[in-house]
């Protein structure tokens, strides 16, 4: 291999980046399909990636030239020295991890730890801003939907928590993992019975406002957009029927998100959970309704909120910077 390139993984070679010039860095091997495009046949490739460093109020910066899908810099990485208990504690914190053509965000938080442990940091933090790229051609207009929840629901981890990234709050400094996935368990108790009945029940609200020209009410304040409301509602109504169909086998409808996959049905899961204002936020206030002068409350409004609230509220430390894989291999 060139020398001039450094392998993160190659232990034998001495890691020194040099300050204001590129550094070429190898990344991790990537598992690419054959072009006969079977499971069975596999190629591994690891490409070249450039880097900046630069030192800046006591910092050091380590920046990808490349950028990703997004626009933003593929790796960004912040280390500084900090004293604790009479000792200096070499921290370090990823900026920003961005997929693009030759590796995805899971292969650059491989290489980014890697990087982080050759250099002798001792633990790392970040800000989980990690989303899906989900089509929706509907009423709900934003593609990019933040993955935190979904990858709860899905597999009781976040996509950090793969990396033993851990959940601390702001303030308290504790670790809200196990808070987190108790209310996921209590949103997996929720039946189909219960959304179904509140879903259709705005349906039939509609449908009897459409006849008779009515004006609809919650909490006793009147939807002032009324129009809107409508579109919002029967995307709800006709993406949760679809949802239905095709996942009733699970036990409950959070349960189901087992199945989710964003490259094949994200739309599917997405846009009914817009009942919970997930990434919609004009009805987030309205957590009961009343259709057909009977009493609905959206089910466990509030330990969704919960969840949200927590998420956006923790900060995600690794504690024990380790040597990683040199591949990335899905959990």
């Amino acid at each position: 291999m060139d020398s001039n390139i450094l392998d993160p993984w190659n232990l034998s070679q001495e890691f020194l980046l040099k300050s204001n010039e590129i550094n070429i860095i190898k990344g991790p091997c990537k598992l690419i399909k054959n072009i006969n495009n079977t499971n069975k046949t596999l190629k591994i490739e690891r490409f070249n990636i450039n880097f900046m460093m630069s030192n800046k109020n006591s910092s050091i910066y380590i920046s990808s030239i490349e950028r990703g899908d997004s626009g933003y810099k593929i790796i960004e990485l912040i280390i500084k020295d900090i004293h604790r208990n009479n000792k200096i504690i070499k921290v370090g914190h990823i900026e920003n991890i961005s997929r693009y053509e030759k590796y995805s965000g899971s292969d650059l938080m491989l290489l980014a730890l890697q990087i982080l442990y050759r250099l002798k940091v001792n633990e790392s933090t970040l800000r989980d801003v990690s989303y899906y790229t989900c089509v929706r051609n509907n009423f709900f207009k934003q593609k990019d939907i933040p993955m935190k929840i979904i990858k709860l629901l899905k597999s009781n981890n976040t996509f950090y928590s793969a990396f033993q990234y851990e959940a601390y709050d702001k303030t308290t400094k504790k670790n809200k993992m196990n808070v987190l996935r108790s209310l996921v368990g209590q949103l997996q108790q929720i039946s189909w019975l219960e959304l179904d009945e509140i879903i259709n029940a705005g349906k039939n609200e509609l449908d009897l406002m459409n006849k008779n020209n009515k004006k609809m009410n919650y909490n006793k304040l009147e939807i002032m957009n009324i129009n809107k409301w409508k579109q919002y509602w029967i995307t709800i109504y006709n993406s949760w029927n679809i949802f239905k169909n095709n996942f009733n086998q699970a036990r409950t409808p959070f349960s189901a998100f087992k199945f989710f996959n964003e490259n094949t049905n994200c739309s599917d899961f997405i846009d009914w959970l817009e009942l919970y204002s997930y990434t919609f936020f004009n009805f987030n206030k309205v957590f009961n309704y009343h259709f057909l002068n009977k009493h609905y409350e959206i089910p466990q409004i509030k330990n969704f909120n919960s969840l949200k609230n927590i998420l956006n509220n923790v900060n995600w430390t690794n504690f024990n910077i380790i040597e990683q894989s040199d591949t990335f291999l899905p959990y």
